[in-house]
């Protein structure tokens, strides 16, 4: 099974940033390391193996690989909408907001 992938721009938005801020911990690396955690959450998503826990009613959740950072995406048939990339450790009442208000 292979999904297509649909990335809201919040969630680009949400990798961007992301990206740049471990870049910055960690000039020369802290990018490349934090982009090929992001790709293998993506692949997990695209070839649809893991199954990954669903929350706040109806979106999935994978934890990026050594990166307190979560990706959260909503399965419509067989597309993944990739709704953000979000800092785990905020409260969950912020992620479920910002959630809400780009994909309801």
């Amino acid at each position: 099974m292979s999904r297509a992938l649909i990335f809201l721009p919040g969630a680009s938005q949400d990798f961007i940033d992301g990206s740049n801020y471990y870049e910055e911990l960690s000039p020369g690396s802290g990018r490349a390391r934090f982009e090929t955690a992001f790709k293998e959450a993506i692949r997990q998503i695209r070839d649809g193996i893991v199954t990954h826990a669903v929350v706040f009613g109806h979106f999935h959740r994978v934890t990026l690989q050594r990166f307190p950072y979560t990706l959260y995406y909503r399965l419509t048939g067989e597309r993944a909408v990739i709704a953000a990339v979000l800092y785990a450790r905020w409260d969950p009442k912020k992620i479920e907001g910002i959630l809400r208000k780009r994909l309801g």
